[in-house]
Formats: C-alpha cells, structure tokens, sequence
C-alpha cells in the first residue's frame, strides 16, 4: 500500500521545532486560549493577508463559521461532494441548512 501522507517523516523534519513549541504549551500551562493562540491567529491572519485570524478546536467547527459568515442558515440547500468527511454535511446540518 503506498501511504497517503507520511506524517513520521513531516515530524522528524521539524522535531526540534514541534517539540519546542509542545514543550513550551505544557510549561505555561495554557491549552486553551492564551498568548500562543493569540500569537498563532495574528500570524495566520497576516500570512492570509487578512485583518483577523481565529483558531477553532476543529476543522468541523471551522465549516459551520465560514458557512454562517457566508449567510447559510434554515431553509438553504448547500450542495457539496458525495465523497466527503462527514463533517462537511454535519457543518451543514448545524447551520439549519439541508446538505
């Protein structure tokens, strides 16, 4: 089987990087919020060219905020692939609207 992504070889190729960086997360104490995702959503936003970045828990959580900002809600149809991750239908679902 030819492995669709090698997730060992991305990690060893910036270890020292990751560790540092999980390391520093587990020394201060704050998973959740605080100045490093405060720190990462400024970086994103201005490496997308934008004026706000904001990090989500998941890529489910991710869909549901864009599909709100785009103004999908009850009573819209959202056609998307059959060939999917279920949280692209359940993103849609969450917003009122029929996948």
């Amino acid at each position: 089987m030819i492995p669709f992504v090698d997730l060992k070889a991305q990690y060893l190729s910036i270890k020292d990087e990751i560790d540092a960086a999980v390391f520093k997360a587990l020394e201060s104490t704050q998973f959740v919020l605080g100045s490093e995702v405060v720190a990462l959503e400024e970086e994103f936003a201005h490496y997308c060219n934008a004026d706000y970045g904001i990090a989500v828990n998941t890529g489910t959580s991710a869909l549901h905020l864009a599909l709100l900002a785009a103004g999908i809600g009850a009573g819209d149809e959202v056609i998307t692939v059959p060939f999917t991750f279920v949280a692209t239908t359940a993103a849609i679902c969450y917003t009122g609207a029929t996948p």
